[in-house]
């Protein structure tokens, strides 16, 4: 009998679930290929957005320094050519200036040439020697077409700036002023540009962007605006205008750093654009494309992981390569912006005005050598200081101005100063800002103009008294004549007629009567005698001379007064003065000192000789002059004593100013008065 046997299936994997299997596989590779391929181009776009974003940033930053040096430097040469300018329109306007006396101007402040224009625009003087060679070369311009505002009366000074030389090769920098008062036209000062321009090609806007764009990872650099291209790198010949172009558009108006993917001959390229911003005015708008390859061959290859691997290596190498060629390129701006400050320094410590510079929190950390002289410190002792710890007195208007940002423009304070006295400041503030509108640094500008306002005054004076004269010698005259009349009647009365009764009264009255018409008389005289001036007899004498004959003749006046005299002088030396004139000036000031010391003092008269001038100071220990009539003395007929003429004074000033001299008093009730005379060695 046989059984039945029931054996157990095994059953088999079928091929769809292999192929299922294969396919999941498959798939999550894919996906998972997929996944690191997106994520690994997140992150390469990541750190390309970041790269590019430092790159823009530094090449932003380094464009904004070196067109802001260059801003500067240019700023301050003008400053200092204006300077000389203003100098050679002040010289201008009180004499007339050689060509050799503006070359030696020219070579002592070191510019190239000084020209002098009429009003039509003809060259009056100049500073340049005749070369004849010029003869034979054709002007490339007229100097008058770059000064015509100035001609017009439009403006009365002008940066003309970078120029074409007229005859030679090269370029000039260039600025004019108005000539003074009268004498109507401009006075040009330039200086050659070689040095500018040099300057500019080795650092300037255009050189950086090309050396920029010679690094590796780069495809191209480009500044431009809305006309065109600005500057660029050398890969660039041209490309597509901002008008038309959304993105473009929109980032110009944001003014934010935006990036996209973009095509430049024929090639993809990331590109990252920001406004170039600088002093608030966009200037345009940088565009910087770096390469896409590195994305590309990671697509090509997303499914061999070591490859992908490979790629991100490469391209974090790319980055480190991309830093480090930024990082040098920032090293290079940053020895080159270096120089520009060490060049900027030595402008600054040379400058002809005290400059004081603070960062936003008013600590100084810029104090030139005007300024130490002026404050008679050293810079170091003041460097690092806030501002309103050095200055206590009048310029407290500088920490004023920097606490609430008002700056201040050409105000003109008294201030003491160690060493100097009493000088007469022009004041100017000013301040920096940066993009974000924070105050970056404040800076203050001091100018002595003490000379120039005693210059103005010493002007006006002198013309005061011309007019004055000239009324003086008209009412003489008119005076004279009905004066005599009046002499010739009483002449007659004395002895034509005879009274019957009271002779002698009547004899009285007609004798002081010519007496009274004699003293009138010889008023008339002093007046005459002061609206022409006699002219001067320049001779040369010795100072100890002239000095021995004022001691004899001033002790004659002070014997029995109680009053000590002392004249003393620094050396021998030569006066070239009308010696009795100026005897008289000695001894009008002697008459004043000696009313105003009723019971004695002193009196001293020093002499100083230096190399272009001489200085007297006249000084007494008197009553002193109020303040409010020290700008009355010179006034013809001021005086404040009932037997004065109020002549003496302005004769002294008359004197002084035929010999093309200077005459200051200082003065303080109960302390006395110092009258200081300076005098020229050569007088016209």
């Amino acid at each position: 009998m046989f059984k039945t046997i029931k054996l157990k299936s095994t059953k088999l994997i079928q091929p769809r679930y292999i192929i299922s299997v294969a396919v999941v596989i498959a798939a999550s590779m894919i996906i998972s290929a997929i996944w690191e391929l997106t994520q690994s181009r997140k992150e390469l776009y990541h750190l390309m957005t970041e790269e590019a974003t430092l790159l823009i940033e530094t090449i932003t930053l380094s464009s904004a320094n070196t067109v802001l040096s260059n801003n500067e430097v240019e700023d301050l040469i003008a400053d200092r050519l204006l300077s000389v300018a203003y100098m050679v329109s002040e010289l201008d306007s009180i004499t007339t200036l050689s060509n050799k006396y503006l070359k030696r101007i020219a070579d002592d402040n070191q510019v190239y040439r000084i020209n002098i224009f009429d009003v039509i625009g003809n060259k009056v003087a100049s500073s340049y020697t005749h070369d004849s060679t010029h003869e034979s070369l054709k002007a490339k311009h007229s100097p008058s077409d770059f000064i015509q505002p100035i001609l017009r009366g439009e403006v009365n000074e002008l940066v003309i700036g970078l120029k074409e030389a007229r005859y030679e090769n090269g370029k000039r920098f260039a600025v004019a002023v108005r000539r003074k008062s009268n004498k109507r036209g401009a006075v040009v000062v330039n200086i050659d540009a070689a040095y500018l321009l040099s300057f500019r090609d080795r650092i300037g806007f255009g050189k950086m962007l090309q050396d920029i764009g010679k690094s590796g990872g780069i495809e191209y650099i480009v500044l431009q605006d809305s006309e065109g291209i600005l500057a660029a790198s050398k890969s660039v010949s041209e490309i597509n205008s901002i008008e038309g172009d959304e993105f473009l558009e929109n980032a110009m108006q944001r003014k934010t750093v935006e990036t996209r993917v973009s095509s430049f001959n024929e090639k993809d390229v990331f590109e990252v654009v920001k406004p170039l911003v600088i002093n608030s005015e966009t200037i345009g708008l940088l565009r910087l494309g770096l390469p896409m390859d590195e994305i590309h061959a990671l697509e090509d290859r997303m499914s061999r992981r070591t490859v992908i691997i490979s790629l991100v290596l490469f391209v974090l190498a790319s980055l480190v390569i991309g830093v480090i060629s930024v990082n040098q390129n920032l090293k290079f701006v940053s020895r080159e912006y270096e120089k520009i400050q060490t060049y900027t320094g030595s402008v600054l410590q040379n400058m002809a005005d005290a400059l004081i510079t603070t960062d936003a929190e008013g600590l100084i950390t810029i104090f030139n050598k005007q300024a130490e002289n002026l404050c008679a410190t050293d810079s170091k002792h003041i460097i690092g200081k806030h501002i309103s710890k050095i200055f206590s007195n009048q310029l407290v208007v500088l920490a004023e101005s920097l606490n609430t940002r008002n700056p201040l423009k050409d105000i003109e304070l008294t201030v003491g100063c160690p060493n100097k006295g009493s000088r007469i400041l022009s004041i100017s503030t000013s301040f920096v800002y940066d993009e974000g509108d924070v105050l970056s640094s404040f800076t203050a500008a001091l100018k002595d103009v003490t000379e120039t306002r005693a210059m103005e005054r010493h002007i006006q004076q002198r013309e005061k008294l011309v007019a004055m004269g000239e009324l003086a010698s008209g009412v003489a005259h008119e005076i004279r004549n009905p004066l005599n009349s009046v002499n010739m009647i009483a002449q007659r009365y004395e002895k034509e007629f005879v009274p019957q009764a009271n002779q002698d009264e009547y004899y009285g009255l007609t004798k002081i009567l010519r007496s009274e018409v004699q003293r009138v008389n010889n008023i008339v005289q002093q007046f005459l005698r002061f609206a022409r001036p006699p002219k001067l007899n320049i001779t040369s004498i010795s100072s100890s001379e002239f000095l021995s004959d004022l001691k004899n003749i001033f002790e004659v006046q002070i014997s029995s007064k109680n009053i000590e005299l002392e004249i003393s002088s620094t050396e021998d030396c030569v006066l070239n003065i009308d010696r009795e004139q100026m005897k008289q000036v000695f001894l009008n000031l002697l008459q004043n000192s000696i009313v105003s010391m009723p019971q004695g003092g002193k009196i001293s008269l020093k002499l100083f000789c230096n190399e272009d001038k001489r200085i007297f100071e006249f000084q007494d220990t008197g009553t002193g002059i109020p303040e409010k009539n020290l700008s009355k003395i010179f006034n013809l007929y001021f005086t404040t004593r009932t037997e004065g003429t109020g002549l003496g004074l302005s004769i002294v000033q008359q004197i002084v100013s035929q010999h093309d001299g200077l005459i200051n008093v200082d003065s303080e009730q109960g302390t006395g008065t110092k009258f200081t005379i300076e005098i020229p060695l050569k007088v016209s």
